[in-house]
């Protein structure tokens, strides 16, 4: 019922805005994703407190962590796809072409936060939580990743094997990365980081986007199983080795720290019980 509440709360507050702003230039783009940032977490937070009694700390977003997991989850994030762009340089894949800085780097960071912090609201600050409410971990992180692949079956470029790739490489490391502090801060950042240095910074597409100019000029050449065709690298192979590794890890410290939550109706079943 809580998912349901923020769902219509969201559309019907989000409704003026979209019929209002048409997207057409990159600055319309930008305002129209944080102020559905915004609205979307205004959503969260008044059915949570209002249904459940939760506030902004319990679903998510505790500010005393809010420096130091944006920080960890950037450097995790600028990690792994770095490590993905090194596969891919030794497997003779990927080649540099030219470097050059523009502001364009900045406009695409804007860009590409708004919409990390919009994905991690609705897969794993709405969905996720919600559904391992009811339904424990390991099946809240199998909802929310499948459904994550299956959101990004329209973009360019994509095919039945990329939006399979996002779903494991992507919604189950987001997951994890959310299971492990209990927060929408580490997961944004690692998002978010992945994101920027996947494009601006390295110049590969992003889920079959390619935005404004990146650093680093480079051409990506061979097969699509490792390459990822014209959906990027995040549909080839050393992407979702490298993620699911980091994943399994992020998974393996919840398991040994008590993290992982057991459905609803286990717990209920082992209160009877007693």
């Amino acid at each position: 019922m809580r998912l349901v509440l923020i769902v219509v709360l969201f559309g019907t507050l989000s409704l003026p805005l979209t019929l209002a702003v048409r997207p057409s230039t990159i600055w319309r783009v930008i305002v129209v994703n944080w102020a559905l940032a915004l609205v979307l977490f205004v959503a969260m937070n008044v059915v949570e407190r209002f249904a459940a009694g939760k506030t902004a700390k319990a679903i998510g977003f505790d500010p005393r962590f809010a420096l130091r997991d944006v920080t960890l989850g950037c450097a995790l994030g600028a990690v792994l796809f770095s490590t993905v762009l090194v596969e891919l340089r030794f497997a003779g894949f990927y080649r540099f072409e030219a470097i050059h800085v523009s502001g364009d780097v900045a406009i695409a960071a804007l860009l590409l936060l708004g919409d990390a912090v919009v994905e991690e609201l609705i897969f794993r600050g709405i969905l996720f939580r919600l559904v391992e409410e009811w339904a424990g971990t390991w099946i809240a992180l199998a909802v929310s990743a499948a459904l994550f692949g299956l959101a990004h079956a329209a973009n360019p470029g994509a095919t039945w094997f990329s939006s399979l790739a996002i779903a494991i490489e992507a919604g189950v490391l987001l997951g994890a990365a959310y299971v492990v502090t209990r927060n929408l801060w580490f997961p944004i950042g690692l998002h978010f980081a992945w994101n920027f240095f996947e494009g601006p910074v390295y110049g590969t597409q992003i889920s079959g986007h390619v935005f404004l100019k990146s650093m680093v000029t480079a051409k990506v050449a061979g097969p699509e199983i490792f390459t990822g065709g014209q959906f990027g690298p995040e549909a080839g192979l050393f992407a979702i080795v490298t993620c699911v590794v980091a994943a399994t890890a992020l998974l393996a410290y919840g398991v040994r720290h008590s993290l992982i939550r057991a459905p609803a109706w286990r717990k209920r079943a082992t209160v009877a019980a007693r």
